[in-house]
């Protein structure tokens, strides 16, 4: 009967879960695809981002498909989870933010 099983909060917590993508990708991204990438990562969809950052919303998707091709994902939600767990490395400092 014997051992435990080990819940996902459980393998988070202990750091043997690790978010998707590969974090060396992250000084590969234009700052542009950082500032998506980031926004993502707070689930804003492509219009509010294209609104924030002030282009197209299909700007907005060739940012996107550039960072995930980068950053070794396979899609908006793993791009998401990326973000939000590298959002440290993944976030420009205010200054470089857009006004």
């Amino acid at each position: 009967m014997g051992q435990r099983r080990t819940s996902l909060c459980e393998a988070a917590t202990q750091g043997r879960l690790r978010a998707p993508g590969d974090p060396d990708g992250i000084p590969l991204l234009t700052e542009r695809e950082r500032q998506t990438l980031f926004l993502v990562g707070t689930g804003a969809g492509n219009r509010l981002i294209a609104r924030r950052l002030g282009i197209s919303e299909r700007t907005v998707r060739a940012h996107l498909s550039n960072a995930v091709r980068k950053i070794g994902v396979r899609s908006r939600a793993e791009a998401a989870v990326f973000a939000f767990a590298y959002l440290d490395l993944v976030d420009i400092p205010a200054a470089a933010e857009p006004r």
